[in-house]
């Protein structure tokens, strides 16, 4: 809790809050999939996030969801600077504090780095994500690699969604060698809803690698 504190002081002392804005999401997932991976023993999970943005890039974020099994959940804090370099091309740096309050041995803190290019009705994203060596993640840490696509089909309420992600370390629950993961799928957004349906696996050791994952979630 000290880091969202932290995270919106930050945005607050950087400009006036009129300066800010607010937004903000919650919906259901059919399965809780991270990087291929279900953390909701494939089962339904209820998410929900509210960020707080400034004018300047900096933004706050806290992001929840339930894990599928007893009372547990998640709790992330995220604080970080978005900026567009150009009409085509933006930068995200940011830090995230992923919380397991039932579980607070497995806290950790991780910082990712992504850039994206935009051409027509198609964006590119290619980002970084290091996880440095602490309680959870033990000597090595853990690094992760991705790349995005989206394509928001033309006079449709469609977009085209693919992702590809290589991870090394504490995480990647493959006993030789790293994961892969991947995700292919689309939305459907009548605002203020989002639907969405997708196809994510992985190369992860154990039975639950694939999964068709079904979403829907409301702004506001």
């Amino acid at each position: 809790m000290r880091v969202a504190v932290a995270c919106l002081s930050a945005i607050l002392w950087a400009s006036p809050v009129a300066a800010a804005d607010l937004s903000g999401e919650a919906g259901l997932v059919s399965d809780y999939r991270y990087r291929g991976v279900t953390l909701s023993r494939e089962r339904p999970a209820v998410q929900a996030d509210v960020t707080l943005e400034d004018d300047s890039g900096l933004y706050a974020a806290l992001w929840g969801s339930t894990l599928g099994h007893d009372d547990q959940t998640e709790v992330d804090f995220t604080g970080g600077f978005a900026k567009d370099l150009s009409d085509d091309l933006s930068i995200d740096l940011s830090g995230t504090y992923f919380a397991y309050p039932e579980a607070e041995s497995d806290n950790y803190v991780e910082a990712t780095a992504l850039v994206t290019a935009t051409r027509g009705d198609a964006s590119f994203g290619l980002g970084v994500s290091y996880a440095p060596p602490q309680g959870s993640t033990g000597d090595d840490g853990n690094a992760y690699v991705f790349g995005t696509t989206d394509y928001a089909v033309p006079k449709t309420p469609l977009t085209l969604k693919a992702e590809l992600g290589y991870e090394r370390g504490a995480f990647d629950e493959v006993a030789h060698g790293g994961k892969w993961d991947w995700t292919l799928g689309g939305e459907v957004a009548f605002k203020p809803a989002r639907l969405g349906l997708a196809y994510v696996g992985s190369n992860a050791d154990g039975g639950d690698r694939h999964a068709l994952v079904a979403s829907a979630f409301v702004e506001f």
